[in-house]
This record gives C-alpha cells, sequence and structure tokens, in this order.
C-alpha cells in the first residue's frame, strides 16, 4: 500500500538557495551597472580630449593662416569647431586678452594632454567641470583651449535614474528566477523524499519517475530505483523464507496437538494428564505464534491486498470493548471506552486485530484499569491524524525499552512469566507501517504510572 505524505512548502534550505540567487543576480547587476558608468566615463573623458585637440589645430590652423588676426577673428567670432558652446578659449600675452565663453582664463600648467580645470564661465555661474589644454604661440602668446565636460554628479544622477529601473527589474527577475529553481529543486527532491517514505512503509514497488534529464537528479533517481529494486528483493526472498518456514511449521504443530488430544482422550493418570494439558497449551501458543508471524510477515510483504475503505474506528473500539468486557470482568479489571466519533481510511479486519492485541496485552500487564479511546489529533506539521489509543495503570514500559517492545519475538523481563510469542506489538507496528501511520508508545498525560499505547492512522 502507498503511503502519501503531504506535500511540504519550502524548507530553510531552498529558501536559503533562493536567497543566494536571489542576492548574487542583484550583486551582479550592480558590479555590472558600476562597470558601465566607468566604461561611460571613459568614453566621455576620450571624447572630449579628442574635442579640445581638435579645436586646438583648427585655431592653430587659423593662426598659421593670418596671424593673430585671423586667430583672434576665428575666435571672436566662433567660427567652425569654435561654435560648439562646450567650447571655452582664452588668447592672452603682449595684447589684449580674447576670451571665448569664459569670465576668467583659468589657471592650467603645460602638459600634453588636456587636462582637468574649473572654469567660470559667467557672472554669478558656479565654476564648472572642464579639460583643457595650454600651448605657447611662435610670438610668445598663450593659447588655451578647453570644453566643458559633463560632471560626475550628472553622469551618476543619469546613471542612478537608470540603476533605478535595472535594479527594480533586476530584482524582479532574480526574484522570479530564484524562485522557479527553488520550487523546482524543492518538487524533485520531495518527490525523491516520498518515494523513499513509500520505501520505508513497506511498499517496495513505489518508483521515482525518470525524466531523462541527464542531470545529477536523474541520477539520483536511477540510483535510488535500482536501490528499491535490490531491497525489494531482498525482502521477497527473506519474507518467502519467514512465510515458508512459518507455513511448514503449522502442519507439523497441527498433528502434535492432535496426538496430544488423542493422548488425553487414553490415560487416566492424573499427573499425566495435567502435563498433557500443558503440553496442550504449550502447542496452541506455538500454533498462534506461527500464524501471527506468517500474517506479519504478509503484511509487511505486501501481499494483503488493499481492503481500505472508509472505517468508523469509534465503532470497531466499541465493538472490541464489549467483547473483551467479560474477560476484564473476570479478570479483576475495569475495562471502559472515551470513544469519539473518527473516521479513517483503513482494512477494518487488519485494524480489529492491532486493537485486540492492544486491549490484549493491556488486560495482561496493565493493572486494574483500561481505557480504549479514539479521537482526532494535529501533529507538528499541521497534519490531522485519526488515533486509536488503550491505557493502563500498569507498571508501564521503562522509555529505553519502548523500541524494543514493538520488534518482533522480544519479551520484557516482565512478560517471560506469561504465555505469549512476543509478536503482539510488532503486529500493531505492521499494521500501522502498511497504512502510512504509526504506533507509539507513551506515558499518561495526567502523569501517573502506566502506558498509552496509540495506534496512529491517516485520516
Amino acid at each position: 500500500m502507498a503511503r502519501l505524505l503531504p506535500r511540504r512548502g519550502l524548507s530553510p534550505t531552498m529558501l536559503r538557495l533562493m536567497s543566494a540567487i536571489f542576492v548574487l543576480q542583484v550583486l551582479s547587476s550592480a558590479l555590472a551597472i558600476l562597470f558601465l558608468r566607468g566604461q561611460m566615463l571613459d568614453v566621455v573623458r576620450i571624447d572630449r580630449e579628442r574635442q579640445v585637440i581638435d579645436v586646438r589645430d583648427d585655431l592653430l590652423a587659423a593662426y598659421y593662416d593670418g596671424g593673430r588676426e585671423e586667430l583672434a577673428d576665428f575666435i571672436t567670432a566662433r567660427r567652425g569647431s569654435a561654435a560648439d558652446p562646450a567650447v571655452f578659449i582664452a588668447l592672452t600675452g603682449k595684447n589684449a586678452p580674447v576670451l571665448s565663453n569664459l569670465l576668467r582664463v583659468p589657471t592650467i600648467l603645460p602638459a600634453a594632454r588636456p587636462q582637468p580645470v574649473a572654469v567660470q564661465r559667467g557672472v554669478g555661474q558656479p565654476p564648472a567641470e572642464g579639460l583643457a589644454l595650454v600651448g605657447q604661440l611662435p610670438d610668445g602668446e598663450r593659447l588655451v583651449v578647453g570644453v566643458v565636460s559633463l560632471s560626475e554628479r550628472r553622469i551618476d544622477l543619469a546613471f542612478a535614474t537608470a540603476a533605478g529601473l535595472t535594479i527594480a527589474i533586476s530584482v524582479l527577475m532574480a526574484l522570479l528566477s530564484a524562485a522557479v529553481v527553488g520550487i523546482v529543486i524543492s518538487r524533485r527532491t520531495h518527490l525523491i523524499a516520498e518515494t523513499a517514505a513509500e520505501l520505508a512503509s513497506g511498499n517496495f514497488g513505489a518508483r521515482v519517475p525518470i525524466e531523462g534529464t541527464g542531470d545529477g537528479f536523474d541520477h539520483l533517481r536511477r540510483q535510488l530505483n535500482l536501490m528499491a529494486e535490490r531491497i525489494g528483493e531482498l525482502v521477497a526472498q527473506l519474507g518467502a523464507v519467514s512465510g515458508a518456514l512459518a507455513h511448514d511449521l503449522r502442519s507439523p504443530v497441527a498433528r502434535l496437538s492432535a496426538a496430544i488430544d488423542l493422548a488425553l482422550a487414553r490415560v487416566e493418570d492424573p499427573r499425566a494428564i495435567e502435563a498433557l494439558q500443558s503440553a496442550r497449551a504449550d502447542a496452541d501458543a506455538l500454533r498462534a505464534m506461527l500464524e501471527t508471524a506468517l500474517e506479519i510477515s504478509m503484511i509487511e510483504g505486501g501481499v494483503v491486498e488493499d481492503r481500505r475503505r472508509p472505517l468508523d474506528l469509534a465503532a470497531v473500539a466499541e465493538d472490541l470493548v464489549e467483547l473483551y468486557d467479560p474477560l476484564a470482568e473476570q479478570s479483576g479489571v475495569r475495562l471502559e471506552g472515551r470513544l469519539e466519533a473518527v473516521t479513517a481510511s483503513a482494512d477494518r479486519e487488519l485494524v480489529s486485530r492491532a486493537l485486540a492485541n492492544l486491549i490484549d496485552n493491556a488486560l495482561k500487564y496493565g493493572g486494574k484499569t483500561v481505557t480504549v479511546s479514539t479521537g482526532m489529533r494535529r501533529d507538528a506539521n499541521d497534519v490531522l491524524w485519526a488515533e486509536i489509543a488503550v491505557e493502563d495503570n500498569g507498571v508501564g514500559i521503562a522509555l529505553a525499552d519502548r523500541a524494543r517492545a514493538v520488534e518482533r519475538f522480544v519479551r520484557l523481563d516482565d512478560a517471560r512469566t506469561r504465555p505469549g510469542g512476543g509478536l503482539g506489538l510488532a503486529m500493531v507496528a505492521a499494521v500501522a507501517r502498511l497504512h502510512g501511520g504509526s504506533f507509539e508508545l507513551s506515558d499518561p498525560s495526567s502523569g501517573s504510572k502506566g502506558l498509552v499505547a496509540t495506534l496512529r492512522l491517516p485520516c
């Protein structure tokens, strides 16, 4: 039978992965913007330097064509390349200075390449950033040629506007891509985990679908399926051996019981009769043990057909309380039910057998009060479960022994003096696993001594 697990949300690991993808994408976008800003500043600077050199060359050409007068006319008339409003020019020397787009001559040292300068272009205007080149004319005058450049602040403002839009789009795309990657990975890992849970519950036919992507997940799926096949083969072989052994032993035990019955009918010695009756009781216990072991093997091996139907657990518990009430009264035990209507998809026969084992154990080892209850409970993951619980006020089972108590053929020290094969709780645990539920031994919630055995089934 398949064990269906509830779909879970994104795990903390997936959330961390999505956050990492988001941060990396935002950082990569920010680095790209910073790189583009640097490239843009370099392009603007090189363009301005080239413009300064071109204007200087035009002015020198005018000077060599017509001397200072031609040069001064070129500047004041703003002819050719000097007409650009971003260009500023200063001609200073023995004659009156000639200025274009300047309030005063900027301070600049001679250099081979244009240098950054602060330029005062008009009255009341703040100094502007620019690039300028100074040269000496043959007649001794100085020629300053420059161009006002875009300030880094203005470029930064433009980039800030563009960056805001870019970052907004990047954030949206990063969130979207991180969510898609996280959901895809989460879906794939949960599918593998659910298949592993099916295998753990005894459904060795469960397999992870192969998508044929050839990635690491596909490799993991193939290996998990191969492992499941091998586990299924080994469990089937083990189940076949144990089942065959239990089945084959039933006939000798039946013949032994028949022989004891025949001997009982032929002897008259009271001591012989007593010994034969004891042997008959042991044979009956051995037969019951073999039948239970065979049934557990069939349950865990998946041989039992799927007979799950909507089942009223309170009605099943009520029938068993009524059935065991005379035995409880004979043993001096008060057996009562606290039944709350609850429905689960379950196999009525198996659940009845499991509950009968729990009540039988409680009557043998559980003190003078046994309570059977049914109800609903939500676990820590907010999953709703149907529960059948049998509580007693006996000596209970030590916490260290509870895991062993549900194993096959395990009998604790205080149970060795009573008949039994150590298979009752193991059978209950097998029924729980078959239904995709769980079986738990715990202390009473009241804090008093005793034991609570809870069979938990999915709703």
